[in-house]
């Protein structure tokens, strides 16, 4: 797996949640799967951040979420 990076977006607004990817492009997909239907509400509140609070999720290439247990 390649260096994750730091991601913030908001929904509902005011809602901050986090995860790791390895690129913008995998959070995306994972946006557009989550809110299939408002993704373009939450697409503009999503930033890279350097670091991070204790909880968030990780993401694989594909935007799907990596469970705790699996990570490296």
């Amino acid at each position: 797996m390649s260096t994750l990076r730091k991601f913030r977006y908001e929904y509902p607004p005011m809602e901050p949640h986090f995860v790791e990817a390895p690129a913008p492009k995998a959070v995306v997909a994972f946006i557009k799967r989550t809110y299939p239907h408002n993704y373009d509400e939450v697409l503009p509140t999503l930033v890279e951040i350097p670091m991070w609070p204790e909880f968030w999720k990780q993401l694989d290439d594909a935007g799907r979420v990596i469970p705790r247990n699996q990570r490296g």
